[in-house]
């Protein structure tokens, strides 16, 4: 197969143990190398779908389409294979990346946070960028309509608030497969995740400065210190999994502005629901 030629396919890297094939392709001075991973496609077993969650948040008809791909088979050792919803997860984002809003520009810069911020510069372990997409679709489905995403600070904690509560909750449950905990065996330190990113959340703007003389006066925490609490209310009743419980959070971290007369009164009636359930507790 290796001719030495232009876009050739060198099988001399494909040993029993590694787990792709080394693809370089040349284009004049430059050389890309791609690690191709095998992958078989199956109907069978492919995942279910929290319709009534996910559907609102996007076009009609688009994961039917999407799932409909089926379930990836991948290596996983050279003895074994698994599943992979890489791609109707990447397509799903594809989705979302046509619809009006921030929706894709918040993930940019949550994903840029991350790396630089909450893993100190990728030197520390954290959040992977799977992790935040998944919260993006998830935010996507809880907050379905244009104006959730109009404005981009709006977007940022749309995702913020998702993040959040799962972390608090220790449950990032897999769009197409709910009951899977992508948190569950991830080998971090969820309680000092949290803390990097609730702390981000009260006072983004310490972590959004690029330069020493942007530094100024502190600006006051968006929330109190209750947040935690309030955060932790799914894990105990998954009614609460719900936009009006997640536009609660959004008012609390000041950034709630949707005028629909049913979303407010939804979400003063769960915001009345969780004092009462505070009081009863203390």
């Amino acid at each position: 197969m290796d001719r030495g030629v232009q876009g050739s396919l060198n099988a001399a890297s494909l040993r029993e143990e590694q787990l792709c094939l080394s693809l370089l392709v040349s284009s004049g001075w430059r050389k890309i190398r791609f690690n191709v991973v095998p992958v078989v496609r199956r109907k069978q077993g492919a995942p279910t779908l929290e319709w009534t969650q996910l559907m609102p948040g996007f076009p009609e008809g688009t994961l039917r389409r999407i799932v409909g791909h089926g379930v990836d088979l991948v290596p996983a050792s050279t003895q074994h294979w698994r599943t992979s919803s890489g791609y109707p997860l990447t397509q799903l984002l594809g989705v979302l990346g046509s619809l009006r809003g921030h929706r894709l520009d918040s993930l940019s810069i949550l994903d840029r946070v991350n790396h630089e911020s909450w893993r100190d510069g990728g030197q520390s372990p954290g959040l992977t960028f799977d992790h935040l997409k998944v919260a993006l679709l998830w935010a996507s489905a809880l907050f379905p309509t244009p104006e959730d995403w109009a404005e981009l600070q709006g977007a940022v904690y749309r995702v913020l608030v998702v993040l959040l509560c799962c972390l608090a909750t220790r449950n990032l449950p897999h769009p197409l497969q709910p009951r899977h905990n992508l948190l569950r065996s991830c080998g971090l330190d969820l309680s000092a995740v949290y803390r990097r990113v609730e702390s981000f959340a009260r006072r983004p703007e310490a972590s959004l400065r690029i330069h020493a003389t942007h530094l100024g006066p502190g600006a006051p925490p968006r929330v109190d210190t209750g947040v935690k609490a309030l955060l932790q209310l799914p894990a105990s009743d998954p009614a609460y999994w719900t936009t009006a419980y997640f536009d609660v959070l959004l008012d609390k971290f000041q950034v709630f502005n949707i005028q629909d007369q049913h979303r407010v009164l939804a979400m003063q009636s769960v915001f009345q629901k969780t004092k009462a359930l505070r009081r009863e507790e203390s």
